[in-house]
């Protein structure tokens, strides 16, 4: 039951898997479980050491391991969550959603049978909005509307079938998902489409020429608006 299994995840407390991230209140007693311990402990023949191309990383796994952790309508809830990570990541183009880049926090208290258990902070989006491009290759996509194609061309962290050879792009992932999961993905895809234009380019605006460029800050802003649009098209 999930009360098992909140013992069985608070038993990770302190293994080589669970590093501390700043979210992570360890004076309180939480812990942070990472994608990769969860679906070992829930996936049969789930290889948790292997960090990259690891084809078992799939949605379909993830959902099973949800499924067997927590209770129906819990499981629902977590599920509806992460997607929302990985809607982000399509907005964004996040590449590095690897089984490690998310997971469950786990409180324990002076009783680990009282452990309580939730979806950890989204994290490490570093790869994301066109970070490793130069200036001059921003301004030659944004001249020549390659905007899109960049996107495309990113592989995520993320498989959509253990036969695969790498991740699927980010954007792909949700653009298939969200037909095969509507219940987990549309939520968050009906938050980016509300989201204004306006939005974005003050968030961006924010950031400090130390930071981002103006050139960067363009391209991230064009990045996030062709992505908002194809995920707009997903509702239709």
């Amino acid at each position: 039951g999930i009360r098992a299994a909140k013992v069985e995840l608070a038993e990770y407390d302190g293994r080589p898997g669970c590093i501390s991230r700043n979210f992570v209140d360890v004076a309180e007693g939480q812990a942070l479980v990472h994608g990769n311990e969860i679906l070992a402990l829930r996936v049969t023949g789930y290889e948790r050491t292997k960090r990259f191309r690891q084809s078992d990383h799939t949605l379909e796994n993830i959902d099973a391991a949800m499924r067997r952790l927590f209770s129906s309508d819990q499981a629902e809830a977590v599920l509806t969550e992460l997607a929302g990570y990985m809607v982000l990541d399509a907005l964004i183009g996040n590449t590095d959603r690897h089984h490690e880049n998310w997971g469950l926090l786990v409180h324990s208290k002076a009783n680990p049978g009282d452990a309580s258990l939730g979806v950890a902070p989204s994290f490490d989006h570093a790869s994301s909005l066109g970070r490793e491009l130069r200036e001059e290759r921003c301004l030659a996509l944004l001249a020549s509307d390659g905007v899109g194609a960049y996107i495309r061309k990113g592989r995520g962290g993320i498989f959509r079938s253990p036969n695969d050879p790498h991740g699927e792009n980010p954007l792909r992932f949700v653009e298939v998902a969200v037909r095969a999961y509507p219940s987990y993905f549309r939520p968050a895809i009906e938050r980016v489409v509300a989201l204004p234009t306006d939005t974005v380019w003050r968030i961006m605006n924010a950031l400090p020429p130390s930071r981002a460029s103006t050139t960067a800050k363009q391209f991230a802003v064009a990045m996030i608006l062709h992505a908002q649009k194809t995920l707009i098209e997903t509702l239709k």
